[in-house]
């Protein structure tokens, strides 16, 4: 329990020390348009494959059509501008609607 403890310590003060890094480094410096769009782009592609990976299953031979109309959903809603966290408590909402179906 106690290294249990410190890991989650230890995780909490290298996220600290992660996130301040880029700000002291940077200061004011604004990106130019071009790598400011990747940038922003990044969180969007981390969330799609981890839904891939998740979708698939290992060794992608796990497929689960019951998540289809999830994605299928929260595309729609990232198409209409939505945040990305409504996007995903869309897919959420249709994936648990679809399996109790």
């Amino acid at each position: 329990m106690t290294g249990l403890i410190i890991a989650v310590i230890a995780l909490a003060l290298i996220n600290i020390v992660y996130k301040g890094v880029g700000p002291a480094v940077l200061g004011d410096r604004v990106f130019p348009p071009r790598v400011q769009a990747i940038i922003d782009a990044l969180p969007a592609a981390l969330l799609a494959g981890l839904v891939v990976v998740n979708l698939l299953g290992e060794r992608w031979a796990e497929a689960d059509a019951g998540m289809v109309p999830g994605l299928v959903a929260a595309a729609t809603a990232w198409w209409f501008r939505m945040p990305q966290l409504g996007c995903v408590a869309i897919a959420v909402v249709v994936t648990i609607l679809v399996r109790q179906l």
